[in-house]
């Protein structure tokens, strides 16, 4: 197995993308590893290597060979990297009402009116998060591949479906020619074969990422066609082999999860697309 030299200055994202180029490399558990952290980063900026890999339902030293494969002394130093990042960041709404509950278990609330406001809470968190780890390069790119695409093809299955239809929508209101692949009489493989080199492919799912949003999007790029992906994991299955991964998290409450930054991101995709274009007729007008 390949080392990589460990640098402790070096960002986050950086570690990030190392992992997700060397990934196919590590054993399965440590592959296992790797999701978790870069899945939990401000957990794993925090929490001991034991509380870590409890979480992960591993064992302690497999966190330890993940660090040393990725060339650092141990699992500290690496962890190191998650840690800075944490503290560069500003304390979000999410993790202030995190620590409130730190040391208490959480209960649901009976009243609906306080559930609406534990629900309100959580969406305010996840978008707060998304505001804040967003990579501006990484949306730009995403909306300059679309820009040039003939046709977007979109596909989200789920609780991916109600994310995937309101893009579509989106775009339908910006006159872009827009598609929603659902596999309507099991014709989900036809309507992927049908697509050419200069369309598009917007695959958005979220662990533990639907099978069929998978195998749409490796056909895809099998055939050329270019794939943008909207998920909760760069090392998500279909995400590592994209040309642009939208990363995104949404609360989980009571087993439900919430959509509000995944929306909000679909309209900055499909907002940054619309100004693009408008940017464009105006410099083919001067």
């Amino acid at each position: 197995m390949s080392r990589i030299a460990a640098d402790s200055r070096i960002s986050l994202e950086t570690l990030k993308a190392t992992v997700s180029q060397r990934y196919d490399e590590l054993p399965a558990k440590v592959q296992a590893a790797a999701r978790y952290l870069i899945d939990h980063p401000n957990a794993t900026a925090v929490d001991t290597i034991k509380t870590l890999s409890g979480a992960a339902g591993l064992q302690p030293s497999v966190l330890v060979r993940l660090a040393k494969a990725l060339g650092y002394s141990g699992f500290s130093q690496m962890q190191g990297v998650f840690r800075d990042a944490l503290l560069a960041q500003t304390q979000s709404y999410g993790e202030r009402i995190r620590a409130q509950r730190k040391g208490r278990r959480d209960t649901l609330p009976d009243a609906p009116e306080g559930m609406l406001r534990l629900l309100c809470d959580g969406a305010i968190g996840s978008l707060q998060g998304l505001r804040e780890s967003i990579d501006a390069t990484t949306l730009r790119r995403a909306i300059a591949l679309a820009s040039r695409a003939r046709t977007l093809n979109l596909i989200g299955l789920r609780r991916a479906w109600p994310v995937a239809t309101y893009l579509a929508y989106l775009l339908s209101r910006s006159q872009r020619p827009a598609r929603l692949l659902g596999g309507i009489g099991g014709m989900l493989n036809d309507e992927v074969r049908a697509l050419e080199k200069d369309d598009l492919l917007i695959a958005i799912s979220f662990h533990p990422f639907h099978v069929d949003t998978v195998g749409a999007a490796e056909a895809a790029r099998k055939q050329g066609v270019p794939v943008i992906a909207v998920t909760d994991s760069t090392l998500s299955p279909f995400a590592r082999n994209a040309n642009v991964v939208l990363e995104v998290r949404d609360v989980d409450i009571a087993g439900f999860r919430a959509v509000a930054a995944s929306m909000a991101l679909c309209q900055a995709l499909a907002v940054g697309m619309l100004l693009a274009q408008t940017r464009r007729k105006r410099t083919v007008g001067q």
